[in-house]
């Protein structure tokens, strides 16, 4: 018998009183999956923060198409970590955590994966198990499912190991296939999940906590094939921190900056070639309609094929009116001309990483860049147009002197004055974080910042840079959590369990970071913090020594002394190998065919301004009912745009530097209140018509409960508006009944406090089997508030459900 989660019309209702209540429901756009009881091996991704954080996460995309398409015997479905307050609305009716896909328990799953790329979502992991009703130890739990973990923080997995059954390090696709082929054998045999853990110890990659600290060698995804990348998956309608395609155009770097440790855990290096990335996006839009691309890589402007891959790319963004992000760029050899391109589909702002403000320092830690690089690369931007930037640096550094932050505040002013020079306002913001020594990297021994040293060098920033900046800090405190947990071993997990028993969670979101929390579960513990950020020696055995594979002790050693002369190491494709360990000799002679571009140089022709000529305009009918009623104005305008882009409906644009589709929802419902027939209006730069197959496609591809209902064409130079005199509203309480005496005096107190007289805005009303139907009426495109209506009774949206009868009769 089936346990899914189902939302009775009371408790569905209910929702509305917790903050962004649509990320919780099966609300995405192109939302396909394989059904629980169609697969034998059933995982659950989790990315252990908010829905809006986790669905962004391009390592999630890559696993969930791996196991989902690439087997025919296992599926994947995803769990987030809900609010507070969403937490607190499951835990007094009883709902277990769910997963998007079905709404059914995650403890219904075989296995169940937690993606980690910041130790800051230690505490969120032990909250998911908490939420689903598992024991956080893992000697405590008997069967499924079993709980395993990966992603750059497992290089260090001895902190989570009471907590996690196995840990998957390194590249993930190849090694979760073998696992699962795995359990489908061992519950073949009608093994018990001590079996199975016994059967996944020999996977590469895989480290089973219960038999100890043996060695275990990092999974790498050699081939890097096209085929394992995602091209069709479900796409958010509420906002979320990335929303757009993410290609990964390579996996890797060797740049070997001596603070980071996704350039040494992520060795060797990959890439995908100009024309697979071409096909992967052209794929994707097709499938998604998304109105912006990014090419994902740890240093994009490394990819061999860069002065290929861009114009390629650009042509095609500009084509189909998509914005092209390209992170991680290189300021050394950077060429202005490419952020003038970029300006050609959208113009956004653009971020720089000098990390520190001195030429000597940054040959500490091996970031290939001068002063005068960067100044050369801010000078072009302005000259070019660009009036937002963005610097990121780092403070507490090994090494680094007061001089160093003397050069970093010299480095704002220079920017400053490199800005007056240029017409235009300019908005400059500098991103400043503590520097975190990090496992696998040659600082894995230095020390972190005390707080009293932090806070010295943040009030200087802050006292002596040009008020033109806006400075933003990293807050001390949750960095130093960072620094602990990254370092730590099995008595930091005791500290976890203990700051989880005191409510922590979300410690990267400072409106939730549960300081008060940390504090007593460090008394509680006894932990000895100065001890665990103080510098190490380079003699004992780190935790996570019995991690092989990625790069070797002595080669980080070797780049230390180096960090402390201030000699830089070349990357690997420019002076040869280093012999860091990291690579095969296959691999290393591979690196040939993948040459760093010279220079940053490439031809985009001028293209002209695109024109938006208004051809026609349609009124498409929609409702938004059950859980659909919880989309707002914006999310249903995200859903719309992407809906239409994906199925070639000829849109026409704004114009400008920001261009966006020119639809308008009429009489936009809050949210919470259905509409049985809705109308947005859309401009169109061609003859076009919707037909019922299409109106059919378009049904498949949005969430349930938001469904195309007809489309007509209205006059391009008007709106329906202008025609609607009067919209009806049905209101049905679920509780109490409400006081409706203001109906009859005529007058009620908005939430604004304004006393609006009912004469004005209503025609008529009436009461029938508990039900008030009331209409309103429409003047110059506005109508009282539904909203206000509830509140003059004493009810809300979290008592009562509200509907609205189409707005057009048909």
């Amino acid at each position: 018998m089936s346990s899914v989660v189902t939302f009775d019309e009371e408790t569905l209702q209910a929702l509305y009183g917790v903050k962004k209540p649509a990320s919780y429901l099966s609300l995405e756009l192109n939302l396909k999956y394989h059904r629980f009881e169609e697969r034998e091996v059933r995982f659950v991704l989790t990315y252990p923060d908010l829905y809006e954080i986790g669905t962004s996460h391009i390592g999630g995309k890559i696993l969930l198409h791996t196991i989902n398409n690439l087997t025919d015997f296992a599926l994947m479905h995803r769990a987030y970590l809900p609010r507070p307050d969403m937490q607190e609305f499951m835990k007094k009716r009883g709902i277990p955590l769910f997963t998007i896909e079905e709404k059914r328990p995650v403890r219904e799953y075989e296995l169940w994966g937690f993606s980690l790329s910041s130790e800051l979502t230690y505490t969120n992991l032990l909250k998911c198990l908490e939420l689903a009703g598992i024991p956080l130890l893992s000697e405590e739990r008997k069967g499924f499912p079993i709980v395993f973990a990966g992603g750059p923080c497992v290089y260090n997995p001895v902190p989570l190991s009471p907590f996690v059954d196995f840990f998957s390090i390194g590249d993930g696709e190849e090694t979760l296939i073998e696992v699962a082929k795995t359990l489908r054998e061992v519950k073949k045999q009608g093994g018990s999940r001590e079996d199975f853990l016994h059967a996944i110890k020999n996977i590469k990659g895989v480290w089973v906590p219960k038999f100890g600290r043996y060695p275990v060698k990092k999974a790498i995804f050699h081939s890097f094939s096209p085929t394992y990348f995602h091209t069709n998956f479900p796409v958010p309608t509420v906002e979320t921190s990335q929303d757009r395609i993410a290609i990964e155009a390579s996996r890797g770097c060797l740049r070997g900056c001596r603070f980071c440790q996704a350039g040494y855990v992520y060795r060797p290096y990959r890439e995908k070639d100009e024309n697979t990335i071409l096909k992967i996006l052209d794929e994707t839009f097709k499938n998604t309609g998304y109105e912006e691309a990014s090419l994902s890589s740890l240093s994009i402007s490394d990819h061999s094929r860069f002065n290929q891959l861009v114009p390629l790319i650009m042509e095609y963004c500009y084509k189909n009116t998509i914005s092209l992000s390209l992170p991680s760029m290189r300021v050394k050899g950077f060429n202005p001309d490419l952020a003038s391109q970029l300006m050609q589909v959208k113009k956004t702002g653009f971020t720089l990483a000098p990390e520190v403000g001195s030429d000597r320092l940054r040959s500490c830690i091996n970031k290939d860049l001068t002063n005068e690089d960067l100044y050369r690369a801010v000078e072009g931007l302005f000259e070019r147009g660009w009036n937002r930037l963005k610097l990121y640096f780092m403070i507490g550094l090994p090494f680094e002197t007061e001089e160093d932050i003397d050069a970093l505040i010299e480095m704002l002013w220079q920017v400053h004055k490199i800005g007056k020079r240029f017409k235009g306002r300019k908005h400059l913001a500098a991103g400043i974080s503590i520097f975190v020594p990090k496992p696998f990297t040659p600082f894995q021994w230095e020390a972190f910042s005390s707080r009293e040293e932090a806070e010295e060098k943040i009030q200087k920033i802050k006292k002596k840079s040009p008020r033109t900046f806006t400075l933003r800090f990293h807050d001390y405190r949750q960095s130093l959590i960072e620094a602990i947990l990254t370092r730590g071993d099995e008595d930091t997990a005791k500290l976890l369990l203990s700051a989880h028993k005191h409510g922590c969670q979300l410690d990267e979101w400072n409106e939730y970071l549960n300081w008060e929390g940390w504090l007593k579960a460090f008394e509680e513990t006894a932990f000895p913090v100065e001890k665990a950020i103080a510098k190490r020696d380079i003699n004992e055995e780190l935790p996570w020594d019995f991690i092989k594979g990625v790069v070797t002790k002595k080669f980080l050693l070797r780049e230390l002394e180096k960090a402390k002369n201030a000699i830089r190491t070349p990357d690997c494709r420019i002076a040869g190998c280093h012999g860091c360990g990291a690579c095969t000799k296959e691999e290393i002679e591979k690196l040939k065919e993948h040459p760093i571009p010279e220079k940053i140089e490439f031809t985009v022709p001028p293209r002209p301004k695109k024109e938006f000529p208004l051809k026609k305009k349609l009124a498409v009918v929609f409702e938004k009912v059950k859980e659909a009623k919880f989309l707002s104005l914006l999310d249903l305008t995200r859903a719309f745009t992407r809906a239409f882009r994906k199925f070639q409906i000829p849109l026409r644009y704004s114009q400008g530097f920001n261009p966006h589709p020119k639809l308008n929802i009429l009489l936009g419902l809050p949210v919470g209140v259905e509409g049985l027939g809705e109308i947005v209006e859309v401009e169109l730069t061609e003859d076009f018509t919707f037909s019922k197959e299409l109106i059919k496609e378009i049904n498949n591809f949005l969430p349930n409960g938001l469904r195309l209902k007809s489309a007509f064409e209205i006059d391009k130079k008007s709106s329906l508006i202008n025609k609607i005199t009067e919209v009806t509203y049905h209101i049905k309480p679920l509780k109490e009944a409400g006081n409706w005496e203001f109906l009859k005096t005529g007058t009620l107190i908005d939430r604004k406090g304004r006393e609006i007289n009912l004469k004005e805005k209503i025609k008529s009303y009436g009461f029938k089997d508990g039900i008030l139907t009331v209409v309103l009426t429409v003047t110059n495109g506005n109508i009282l508030n539904v909203q206000d209506l509830l509140n003059a009774a004493g009810l809300n949206l979290e008592n009562t459900k509200v509907w609205r009868e189409p707005l057009v009769k048909s």
